[in-house]
């Protein structure tokens, strides 16, 4: 079923994501699929079929405009107690226009990783756009690692870089044996984040 956008931000209203995690109303609808499957905003998917980064991510642009996507988990370690939130789990930058695949990661995709017993949690797509094609000094790029995933303010990377909010979309995600998969391979990890200079 189509939505439009009123009505979609009145949904991410009573999930509260708007205003209490994303500050800002969206402009535009923000379309992600995972294999073949579209996602209707909130659906319920689970970490295997979010294992690997989507296979679309598409949004109506401006020409020769540069855009940052954002992937967080809101809800670590539940969405009761929100300790650790937000986890970044991916980050692509001065994507070109919609030309999502050329974008440059910034924190590398991770599938969802809802610890067992803890119920759904929110992973939210947030689509902003840039004022220039920016060289994100001082901030990290992180591989395959948890190391400066957790604890993390996507309301402050906006700000500070004065990026705007045009597009939001979410699913939410509860445990199953693709995300204890996931968090072993990440505790055997040896990768490192680089801080950009």
């Amino acid at each position: 079923m189509t939505t439009t956008l009123h009505e979609e931000i009145k949904k991410m209203e009573t999930n509260e994501i708007i205003p209490q995690i994303v500050k800002s109303v969206p402009c535009k609808k923000l379309i992600v699929k995972y294999g073949i499957r579209e996602m209707d905003l909130g659906d319920v998917i689970t970490p295997t079929a979010a294992k690997d980064k989507p296979t679309l991510v598409d949004y109506v642009y401006e020409k020769d405009q540069f855009y940052t996507l954002i992937l967080i988990d809101a809800d670590d370690p539940s969405r009761t107690n929100r300790l650790n939130a937000e986890v970044k789990h991916w980050i692509l930058v001065n994507i070109k226009e919609n030309n999502v695949n050329k974008g440059e990661h910034l924190v590398q995709y991770l599938g969802p990783t809802p610890p067992v017993g803890t119920f759904l949690h929110r992973y939210i797509f947030i689509l902003c756009k840039q004022p220039s094609k920016l060289d994100f000094k001082g901030e990290y790029k992180i591989p395959f690692t948890l190391e400066n995933r957790k604890n993390w303010s996507s309301d402050e990377f906006i700000k500070k870089w004065d990026l705007i909010i045009e597009g939001i979309n979410y699913f939410e995600c509860q445990y199953d044996d693709q995300a204890q998969f996931i968090n072993e391979k990440l505790i055997e990890s040896q990768e490192e984040s680089i801080k950009i200079k």
